[in-house]
Order: structure tokens, then sequence, then C-alpha cells
């Protein structure tokens, strides 16, 4: 049976490794991300694969249902999202204007809702869901207001829509790592421990498999951010 996998910010080297690694596991793969550049540049690198790429806006809504209408008529209903796109930022709170934390917000929270929403209208007999997101979303770290308020408010988000869907084929879960999760930051200091893309590919490949059924609404914690 063909399984359709959704990765937004598909085209970061998180989710270009992600995407390889459903690949062998006999997935069908849409990578949808914002950088057409980057966009042009995974097309590229799984030119012949069952790999389809869309350059999309991924906070807005009609570009993300064209991207997962394209998707799904391409290969089928959507089992999975793993939404990896976002911006990290670092910078003092009274440095912080409101624009970086608005496009924060749009990155990191309004755009997986967007994209959870597309996949829920779109689902195939059941739907996983991934969440990245960082671990300062989880304790306060200093220069870290906008940034820890777009994750918290994702990994609330994921608890919410497990417990909405209890009943439903549906399980909705979060990685949260100790660095950079998606190929746009903007940072002052780098994490003390880091987790590679091989971890958090595993992770993901843990949280789609038949051995995480029963988990859902939880966040699998890599690596540790000791910094102040």
């Amino acid at each position: 049976m063909n399984r359709t996998a959704i990765i937004t910010g598909g085209a970061s080297i998180t989710g270009m490794a992600i995407a390889e690694h459903l690949l062998e596991d006999g997935w069908s793969v849409a990578i949808v991300d914002s950088d057409q550049e980057a966009a042009k540049v995974a097309e590229d690198a799984f030119s012949g694969e069952d790999v389809l790429v869309i350059p999309a806006d991924i906070s807005d809504e009609e570009e993300m249902d064209r991207a997962f209408d394209t998707a799904v008529d391409t290969f089928g209903l959507c089992s999975a999202l793993i939404n990896c796109a976002g911006i990290r930022l670092e910078a003092p709170f009274e440095d912080t204007n409101v624009e970086q934390l608005r496009e924060v917000l749009e990155l990191n929270l309004v755009a997986p809702f967007v994209a959870a929403q597309a996949a829920f209208a779109r689902m195939a007999d059941h739907l996983v869901i991934i969440n990245l997101v960082s671990t300062c979303g989880l304790q306060a770290r200093k220069g870290r207001s906008a940034l820890a308020a777009s994750h918290a408010g994702l990994r609330m988000m994921t608890e919410i829509l497990a417990m909405e869907n209890l009943d439903r084929p549906v399980r909705v879960n979060c990685i949260a790592t100790a660095g950079e999760v998606s190929k746009r930051k903007i940072w002052t200091s780098r994490p003390s421990r880091t987790p590679g893309t091989t971890e958090i590919v595993g992770a993901v490949s843990y949280l789609l498999s038949d051995a995480a059924s029963m988990v859902s609404g939880q966040t699998l914690v890599l690596g540790s951010d000791e910094s102040d």
C-alpha cells in the first residue's frame, strides 16, 4: 500500500535526511518549502526518486492547500506530516522587535497549524503528525523569548491535537532538539550538545512506526541545551 509523507521545510538538511530515510522505507515523499533556491537543490538531489518538491509559502493557507492537493493527487492521501520548517532567533527581549516576533510566530507556529489542517482534510486511513521544536519550548532560556513562545505554543498545540483525536487513528507528537531545527537561523551562541540528523531521523522513524502506536501527545527530547 502506498504511503504518502509530506515534509514542510523539507529542503533543509534535516528535512532532506528525513526524506531520504522515508524513501528507503518505501514512502512517497512530498517536500514543501518556502525557499525556492533550496527547493531546487532538493529537486536535483532527489531526481528520479519518488519525491515531489513543491515551492510554497508554508504559512499561506491557499498556497498550502494547493501544495497538499498536488501531493495527494500525485501520491495519494496523506499518512504522515512532518513539520521541520522554522526560524531560530536568539536575542535579548529588549532587542527583539515586533516584526521579528511576528516572523518567528508565523514560521514556527502558524505554518505548522496551517499544514496540520491541510493534512487532516486530506488524511488517509490514519495520520501521524510530527512537529520539530526547540528544547527552549520546554524550559526557559535567556535571549529566546520569541523562539520559546513559538515552540511552547507548538508543543501545546501538539498535545491538544492528540487529545482531540483520541478516538481516531491519529497520532501527534513533537521531537525537541537542542539546536538548529531548520536551515534558517539567527543565533549568538551554539548549544553545548546538539543532536545530528541521524538522531533526528531515528526519532522520526520510531514515531512513524507501529512501535509508537500508543504514543501521542508526547515530546521526545534529543540532546541538551545547557547555555544561558
